[in-house]
Parts: C-alpha cells; sequence; structure tokens
C-alpha cells in the first residue's frame, strides 16, 4: 500500500515534476522556459492562470483513477466528450475576430471531439437504439461546465472578446503538454483487446509531434488575439474564463468520488499491465470482460 501511495504523489504531481526537470527545450518546462512569444501579451496573463488555477494534485488522481476500471474511464471519456463536443461547437460559431482566425488556423489540429466519441465507443455497451448520448448524459459538473461553455461563446458574438480561448487554453495545452503521455498508460491499465488502438483522443498527429514548434505558434496566436482585443479589461476576461475553466476540470476530475482509491487501483492497473507488456503477456482474453470490468 505503501508504495502505491508514493506512485500517487509521484502521479498527482506528474506536471510539476516535469517542470522541476532540467529544462531541455523540448519538455513542457523548458518550452515555457524558452519560449519567446510567452513572455508578452495575453500569452503570458494565460501562462499565469496554470500557477494560480491549475489543480496538479486533483487532475494527477483524478486521470489515475479514471483507470480504476472500464466504467470509471467510459464515464471520465464521456465528460470529456461532452465539454469538448460544446467548445468545438462554440468555437466553429464564434464570429468573434479575436476568436474565429485562431480556430479557422488551428481548428482541425486540435479538434477531440470525434477522437472521444470513438474511444467511448469502444467501450460502451450500448442497449439496441440507444445512442452514445442516451447512454451517457451530462453529469451536474459536466453540465455546469458546457453551460459555461456556452455562455462565454455566447458573450463572445455578442460583443467581439475572446473568452472561448480561456477554455481552448485549459483543454488544449493540457493535451499538448501532458495528456499525449497517457495514451500509453491507460492502455496498460485497461488492457482488455477491446481498448486496442485507443486512446486516441491524445493523439495530436504532426501537430503534437512537433510540439515545440506547435505551442510557439499557439502563443504567437493568442498574443494576435490579445491584440485584436485591445484593451486590458478584455484581456482580463479571458484570464478568468481560463480560471473558471481550471475550476470546471477540477469539479468533473472529482465528481466521481473515491479519488485516492480509485487512483490506487489506477496506479496498480498501471504497474500490472506496463509488467504483462514487458513479458510479452496477452493484453486481455479476447475482448471479454477482465476482473478490471
Amino acid at each position: 500500500m505503501g508504495s502505491f501511495v508514493k506512485a500517487l504523489g509521484t502521479l498527482g504531481n506528474v506536471a510539476a515534476a516535469r517542470l522541476a526537470a532540467p529544462a531541455a527545450a523540448d519538455t513542457s518546462r523548458g518550452i515555457l522556459k524558452y519560449s519567446a512569444a510567452n513572455k508578452t501579451g495575453l500569452s503570458l496573463l494565460l501562462d499565469g492562470t496554470l500557477k494560480q488555477g491549475h489543480d496538479m494534485k486533483t487532475f494527477g488522481l483524478g486521470t489515475a483513477a479514471s483507470l480504476a476500471n472500464i466504467s470509471r474511464y467510459a464515464r471520465f471519456t464521456a465528460a470529456m466528450r461532452h465539454v469538448y463536443g460544446a467548445m468545438e461547437e462554440s468555437l466553429d460559431q464564434c464570429t468573434s475576430p479575436a476568436v474565429a482566425p485562431l480556430w479557422s488556423t488551428y481548428g482541425t489540429a486540435l479538434r477531440r471531439a470525434p477522437a472521444l466519441s470513438l474511444d467511448l465507443a469502444d467501450v460502451a455497451l450500448p442497449l439496441a437504439g440507444q445512442e452514445l448520448d442516451d447512454l451517457y448524459p451530462p453529469t451536474a459538473a459536466t453540465r455546469r461546465y458546457v453551460d459555461a461553455i456556452a455562455t462565454a461563446g455566447a458573450k463572445d458574438n455578442a460583443d467581439g472578446g475572446g473568452r472561448l480561448i480561456g477554455h481552448l487554453y485549459c483543454r488544449y495545452f493540457a493535451d499538448l503538454f501532458g495528456g499525449q503521455m497517457l495514451a500509453a498508460p491507460t492502455r496498460y491499465a485497461l488492457g482488455p483487446a477491446v481498448l486496442d488502438g485507443t486512446p486516441r483522443h491524445y493523439d495530436f498527429g504532426e501537430f503534437g509531434a512537433n510540439r515545440k514548434r506547435s505551442v510557439e505558434e499557439l502563443y504567437v496566436a493568442f498574443n494576435a488575439a490579445g491584440d485584436t482585443l485591445g484593451t486590458e479589461e478584455a484581456q482580463q476576461e479571458v484570464v478568468d474564463e481560463a480560471r473558471g475553466a481550471f475550476a470546471l476540470n477540477v469539479e468533473v476530475y472529482s465528481e466521481d468520488g473515491g479519488l485516492l482509491s480509485g487512483a490506487l487501483v489506477g496506479v496498480a492497473n498501471m504497474t500490472v499491465g506496463f509488467a504483462r507488456a514487458k513479458v510479452g503477456m496477452p493484453r486481455g482474453n479476447g475482448g471479454e470482460p477482465t476482473p478490471l470490468q
């Protein structure tokens, strides 16, 4: 038990550990440190929310707990599917001159909802005639998050603001900085054959493979959006929205309860799955439910 608790402490602060590591140019910390575009403008303001609102412990424990079993993973994936679906729908419909050019340029590379739908379909067990939305409607925390995104989009369309950029920064930057590294642990933890090829939503393709360059481009785009917004007040609304998005993420990550106990099981699953992979043991039993389920 003690070793698992120690592992959880490491996992819960994995992003912090990366930021404390030697700042090689292609590490998360290195990108933050050596970027030129994030030293000024809206990018600098948004990076400040990482220290003020990014609860690394809750995110780490929540991620590990989502790997405790297939059902919990499905609920977490469904929540993210609702969030990204709402965010991308609002971004698609946004007419604000601060938001629309940014999303028009990077929306194809960043879009996650289709991949999340495929990931959820891989582990869902729908009854005849049921859709994914019927099986996994938004929970209370997810609904609050989705509503906040819709409100931000409506306000941006009304006044030309950039609040949706705060939501974009909160989710997609987390994915680019750390999320891409979660694909293998997820496969280790939830190893039945039904999960072969998933999770897809951590894969940003060429954009993610060139993470340093891609993040720098986004920083430049954020600053251009900030210039379009013009006033300090309008830029502060983007920052406030990012802080609110981080808080809403904490609610979603912790809503299932039992973070510590679930994370203990998730870490154990990862450990066992990694060991199986190292010795070449089958990942599952032909797609049939395993004890994890």
